[in-house]
């Protein structure tokens, strides 16, 4: 489809314009290029459809309902993680003349690096040290991974895309988020947290409706949005529902993928510590927020909005 593609495109001007910049990124310790990268997940929403694309383990995740009588939520994973072990993925790497090694526990993406003692332009006669790197096989801006003969990056910048169209009657929450998020919480307990947080602010508008606007200075100073130009709220009517297009059907329950805990990215095989944090939800059906710096108004998608109106009770988390 037309918007897959853009979306493909787009990602992949995206890495190459990262390429671009790499000589005013800083260097490594040991006075490398730079071998930072990130992986990403988007939802981009047009007409009646959301477009899904990701590389790398950053996942989305939706919230399903199957009857409106249970007041039960289960989680449905979109996005599969893409793991250097996953048959396609291996064989991928494999025929760009990339490696999968395991270490600790953990498939990585083979650095191919010169010898750190090497001094001038690399030669077919130059010692190259094999070094398991990175734990996914797709993302942006891993330019190390540039392979030479091939013209083509092992770890790939390329991401799947799917389409998934807006349907009120089942699904309540859409989450985009990173390894950061789902090594620490499966999926389905991410959905239920969006659940409890739903029904406990409806429960405090429902008492007093007051105390949501007198909590607002204490709730933007905990989240930074104090100062923010353009708090924005709007009165919508509905559930915004997701269900994936071209007669996919969902799982019938959550089926959490097997996240490897630990890093992406090491310099001396042990993984880098991991930070958590806090995933921040804002649902649709909240009172106004104040706005600040009223003359300025906040820009909207002409393709999105009108969806949006239609909908009241959705939660979009992205951590």
């Amino acid at each position: 489809m037309e918007v897959c593609s853009a979306i493909r495109k787009g990602f992949i001007a995206c890495h190459h314009a990262m390429w671009k910049k790499l000589p005013e990124w800083p260097k490594t310790l040991t006075g490398l290029p730079s071998t930072s990268g990130t992986t990403a997940s988007v939802v981009f929403i047009r007409g009646n459809r959301m477009y899904v694309a990701h590389v790398g383990d950053s996942a989305v995740v939706l919230g399903v309902q199957d009857d409106p009588s249970d007041p039960f939520i289960r989680s449905v994973e979109v996005t599969q993680d893409h793991k250097p072990e996953l048959p396609r993925e291996r064989e991928r790497i494999e025929g760009l003349g990339g490696s999968v090694i395991k270490k600790a526990g953990v498939n990585r993406v083979v650095w191919k690096r010169p010898r750190l003692s090497h001094n001038g332009p690399v030669r077919r006669s130059t010692v190259i040290d094999q070094i398991p790197f990175l734990a996914v096989a797709r993302a942006l801006g891993d330019l190390w991974s540039y392979d030479f003969y091939s013209g083509e990056f092992v770890v790939s910048p390329e991401p799947d895309t799917s389409v998934v169209t807006l349907d009120p009657r089942k699904h309540r929450y859409i989450i985009l988020g990173s390894d950061g998020l789902w090594n620490m919480v499966p999926p389905q307990e991410a959905i239920s947290m969006c659940q409890n947080n739903d029904e406990a602010m409806r429960s405090v508008e429902e008492d007093s409706p007051s105390a949501m606007c007198e909590l607002l200075p204490a709730l933007e100073r905990r989240d930074g949005l104090s100062g923010s130009s353009s708090l924005y709220h709007r009165d919508l009517s509905d559930l915004l529902t997701l269900c994936p297009n071209g007669g996919a059907e969902l799982p019938s329950q959550s089926s959490p993928a097997g996240r490897t805990p630990g890093s992406k990215r090491t310099i001396d095989g042990s993984p880098s510590d991991q930070a958590g944090n806090k995933a921040r939800c804002r649902t649709a059906d909240r009172l106004p927020l104040v706005q600040h710096n009223t003359e300025k108004k906040q820009k909207e998608s002409s393709n999105v909005s009108p969806i949006l109106q239609q909908h009241n009770k959705t939660t979009v988390c992205v951590c």
